[in-house]
């Protein structure tokens, strides 16, 4: 900002100087209409137009279990344990098809757990527990979605 600028955002009231008794002004306080004037060109800046448009892409829990129950179906055919999937292996599928981190992943397969057990099943076994799902009853490796 330059000194116009600033001698502008002065005059038009939305900056006041912080007057300090015999000493010189040194420092400005946004006021009320300076930060309706700032809040207002808030959503031309390109982080908050980048959060806004993340925030629209998020996947909806229908699009979820669609999305989810297509990749059972397609690793179910293979699985060796079946009617038993590899929750790692859903997370893999599913996590790429939809661009969303593991960690996403592993809290909507437990929201749907907890909200629809009879559509999301998870199931103990052995394996590495990182490739699981942690919850607060423990790790789950396995899972059926119908």
């Amino acid at each position: 900002m330059n000194e116009r600028e600033f001698k502008e955002l002065v005059k038009k009231g939305y900056l006041k100087p912080v007057v300090e008794k015999g000493k010189a002004i040194k420092k400005y306080r946004t006021t009320e209409s300076g930060r309706a004037f700032c809040t207002g060109k808030l959503d031309k800046l390109p982080l908050v137009k980048y959060a806004k448009q993340v925030e629209s892409e998020q996947v909806s829990d229908e699009v979820f279990l669609k999305v989810l129950r297509s990749a059972y179906t397609s690793l179910f055919k293979t699985s060796p344990i079946a009617p038993y999937v590899k929750i790692s292996l859903l997370r893999m599928k599913v996590s790429a098809e939809l661009k969303m981190s593991g960690e996403e992943f592993d809290r909507r397969v437990i929201e749907l757990n907890s909200s629809n057990p009879y559509a999301m099943q998870l199931h103990v076994g052995s394996g590495d527990p990182s490739e699981g799902v942690r919850t607060s009853r423990g790790v789950y490796h396995y899972a059926i979605v119908k």
